[in-house]
C-alpha cells in the first residue's frame, strides 16, 4: 500500500473506492450498449434494395388468405345494386394477391360468379360489365398456389408452378411490354418501409398494386393486392399469405 493511501482517512478511502466502482460500472454499461448498437447496425439493411430477402419457395396458405372470389363477387353486386360511383376513386393503399393476369399468367378462378347476379344467358350485366370482363378481373386477382422467388440484387424473379416468370426491377429501368402469350413479364417496383411494392396497369386500364413483405419471423410471405377497375365502385384489396416451403 502506498504511503499516500495509508495517510488518507478511512472515509476518503471509502469514497475513492466507491468512485472507482461507479466508474467501472459506467464503462461496462457503455460497452454493452455499444455492442448492442453494433449488432443492430450489422443486421440493418445497408440500402433500399438489401431489405429484406424474399428468396425461397412459397406455398399459398388458404386458411390465412382472403377469399378473392368472394371479394370480387361482393364488389360486382355492389356495382349492380348501387350503380356507378362516378369514377375509379383514389388508390387504396398497398395491394394484395399474387394476381395472375398481370404477368403471372395464372388462370382465373374456376367457374362463373354464380347465377342470379345478372341477366339470364350471361349477357351484359349493366355497367358492371359482361361475364367475359368479370373473368378477366378474376384472372387479375387470383393468387398462384405456389411461387418461387429468386432475388438477385435489384432484380427479383417470381416463378409460378406453370413456369410463368414475373420479374420486378427496383432500379428504375424501362421495362419491356409483355408480348402476346408471353410467359415472362417485367414490372417496375420499389422498396417502401421494408415491403416490395409495385404499381401496374392492367390490360384494360385497371390500376394494380402489389406489396410483398416477409412476416412471422421469416416463415411467411404476405402479398397484398389492390385492384381498381372502372367496372367496380371501390378498390378490391386482397391479402394472400404464403408459407415457406423447404
Amino acid at each position: 500500500m502506498s504511503p499516500i493511501w495509508r495517510n488518507t482517512s478511512p472515509e476518503f478511502r471509502r469514497f475513492l473506492l466507491r468512485l472507482s466502482v461507479s466508474a467501472g460500472l459506467v464503462l461496462l454499461v457503455a460497452a454493452a450498449s455499444g455492442a448492442g448498437q453494433s449488432s443492430k447496425e450489422s443486421k440493418a439493411p445497408s440500402g433500399p434494395d438489401s431489405q429484406p430477402t424474399l428468396n425461397g419457395m412459397w406455398k399459398l396458405n388458404r386458411d390465412e388468405s382472403d377469399d378473392a372470389r368472394e371479394k370480387l363477387r361482393s364488389a360486382i353486386q355492389d356495382r349492380q345494386q348501387n350503380g356507378s360511383s362516378g369514377g375509379m376513386g383514389r388508390h387504396g393503399g398497398m395491394g394484395g394477391g399474387m394476381g395472375g393476369g398481370i404477368g403471372m399468367g395464372i388462370p382465373g378462378i374456376g367457374g362463373g360468379l354464380g347465377g342470379g347476379m345478372g341477366r339470364p344467358g350471361g349477357g351484359q350485366r349493366g355497367d358492371s360489365g359482361s361475364d367475359e370482363q368479370h373473368a378477366r378481373l378474376r384472372d387479375l386477382i387470383q393468387a398462384p398456389d405456389q411461387v418461387t422467388v429468386a432475388q438477385k440484387g435489384r432484380e427479383i424473379d417470381f416463378t409460378d408452378a406453370e413456369s410463368h416468370v414475373r420479374t420486378l426491377f427496383t432500379d428504375g429501368r424501362k421495362v419491356e411490354k409483355p408480348k402476346k402469350n408471353s410467359v415472362q413479364t417485367q414490372v417496375k417496383a420499389h422498396w417502401e418501409h421494408g415491403a416490395l411494392t409495385t404499381d401496374e396497369q392492367g390490360p384494360h386500364g385497371e390500376k394494380i398494386s402489389h406489396s410483398y413483405e416477409i412476416t412471422n419471423e421469416g416463415n411467411q410471405l404476405a402479398d397484398t393486392l389492390t385492384l381498381e377497375s372502372k367496372r367496380l365502385n371501390t378498390p378490391i384489396i386482397i391479402r394472400s399469405v404464403y408459407d415457406k416451403s423447404e
